[in-house]
């Protein structure tokens, strides 16, 4: 009757929830309808606390099906007493909080209704199994995007920025930056009425996150069950890489980086996805956070958002779908198609707006600069991520997607910055590019190194080898190749690997 009701309301387009309650009866479906002897593997959330009138013959402990932040807000809660002895197979962290995967017998528990597990293994689960074990409840595209469509009310683009955000991205394999799924959606203007309506929206949307997604200092909580008595201390399960952050409060808004101490070196490593509004007093094309950043938007009118009921209560399919598509699109490799064709229309999108804009960009593209050509590179390939997570997959179509969203952030930082700035950073880019004869001398060269290979690239070694033949020192040869690729000559899309930027 249930499954039936179900199929109606998705046959009405009403989407059935994801609750703490259905995992309880889902769970207490499945221990009940065991009978005792058999073999059973679950998973759940260990709890070290002894149920009541635990006997003395062993360890007893207990299961939770739900997450520590779904375990206290829940009205239904269930639980499965763990009987752990020398003989049981242990291999987990053995934290309070820790998701685990258990196999043993089933049994009744010697007191009150609970049912036990004769434990004969042990071991930590992979925390993003608790959402897909349900992904069948996934959203689809359409009904993931209306249900922020209808929270977040700002331009089309910065809607979508922010929802691809929210998927994180690929791991880049062979990368020279060996960056976590972490990306960084960022907004600037000197205005504090526009930084602060971002940060309330983005703020809104992550406290509808729970309590494991969050990247936190403190990753402990406590729980006390009233019909158990007893307390419990939970650790955050989460040992997956996709975590949010936004920024706290709002004097820390017009900090360098909007973030405490502690969360830089995520921040830095991209191990977190952060949302990151930010104040300046002057905009700087070396920003720290614009460096680090795939969208670092400039905002020239205040965004809004509004309470949504429906998306705070399908806030569980909403974390299904983001792990489900995560697991789907896990890594990016320089070796897929679709990076090819990428690397190949984001070499023409340089030569294009080196055309365009002439030093001015160039100056942008030196080393620590907001479009320093091998970060930028990375970035996008990020946001490429991002966006085939979203889509179920990577085409021809979101690569030109992503190259607009980087002509779109270039002539809005290009417009933005002032005047002043930019002939200073070009002042910068021409200091750095003295008429230097042996520039040119080795840009031949790995033309010619270039002409030979097999898959358009130069390794590094290949180059420097080719440098010290024709007669470079070594400290030199070193210095001219860091040299050409912050110059934008050259670039680096995979650890080790150098691509030429051609000219139209």
């Amino acid at each position: 009757m249930e499954d039936y009701v179900f199929k109606l309301l998705r046959f009405a387009g009403r989407r059935e929830k994801l609750t703490p309650a259905k995992r309880v009866r889902d769970f207490q479906s499945k221990i009940q309808n065991l009978k005792n002897g058999e073999l059973v593997e679950v998973q759940g959330f260990l709890l070290l606390r002894q149920p009541p009138y635990a006997p003395k013959d062993a360890l007893y402990y207990i299961l939770s099906p739900l997450s520590p932040s779904e375990l206290k807000k829940a009205e239904l809660r269930t639980y499965l007493v763990l009987k752990i002895t020398e003989k049981s197979g242990i291999n987990a962290k053995f934290k309070s909080g820790e998701y685990v995967r258990v196999e043993g017998i089933i049994d009744s528990y010697p007191y009150g209704t609970l049912r036990m597990i004769h434990v004969v293994s042990l071991e930590s689960a992979d925390y993003s199994d608790y959402w897909l074990e349900y992904e069948d409840m996934a959203l689809s595209k359409k009904e993931f995007e209306d249900l922020f469509m209808k929270t977040i009310y700002a331009n089309y683009d910065l809607e979508k920025a922010v929802i691809y955000s929210l998927f994180a991205s690929p791991v880049i394999v062979g990368a020279k930056k060996n960056w976590g799924e972490g990306v960084t959606f960022s907004v600037f203007k000197n205005e504090q009425k526009i930084i602060l309506s971002v940060w309330e929206t983005v703020r809104y949307l992550y406290s509808l996150f729970p309590m494991e997604l969050h990247l936190r200092k403190d990753n402990k909580g406590s729980f006390v069950d009233p019909e158990l008595d007893l307390d419990f201390i939970l650790f955050n399960p989460n040992n997956t890489n996709l975590k949010y952050y936004v920024p706290y409060n709002k004097k820390i808004l017009s900090k360098e980086i909007p973030a405490p101490n502690w969360a830089i070196e995520y921040f830095e490593n991209k191990n977190a996805v952060f949302l990151t509004p930010k104040k300046y007093s002057l905009l700087s094309p070396d920003d720290p956070l614009a460096y680090s950043s795939e969208t670092p938007y400039i905002l020239n009118e205040p965004i809004g958002y509004e309470r949504n009921k429906e998306l705070e209560e399908l806030i569980p399919n909403v974390i299904v779908t983001i792990f489900k598509e995560r697991k789907k699109i896990a890594s990016l490799s320089a070796g897929d198609e679709v990076m090819q064709k990428f690397r190949d229309r984001f070499e023409y999108w340089i030569m294009k707006n080196r055309h365009e804009y002439g030093e001015k960009f160039d100056a942008l593209m030196i080393k620590g600069m907001i479009f320093e050509t091998n970060t930028r590179y990375l970035l996008s390939a990020h946001i490429l991520g991002s966006i085939g997570r979203f889509e179920g997959k990577i085409d021809t179509g979101i690569i030109h997607d992503v190259l607009l969203i980087n002509q779109e952030i270039l002539d809005l930082w290009m417009n933005e910055l002032p005047e002043k700035v930019i002939l200073r950073a070009v002042e910068t880019y021409e200091r750095y590019i003295s008429g230097d004869k042996r520039a040119n001398i080795a840009l031949r060269i790995f033309m010619d190194l270039e002409a030979t290979s097999i898959d358009g690239t130069v390794t590094r070694e290949e180059f420097y080898r080719a440098l010290l033949e024709y007669g470079f020192k070594e400290t030199y040869a070193k210095e001219i190749i860091e040299r050409l690729i912050a110059e934008g000559h050259l670039y680096e899309p995979f650890f080790g690997k150098l691509k030429m930027i051609k000219p139209e």
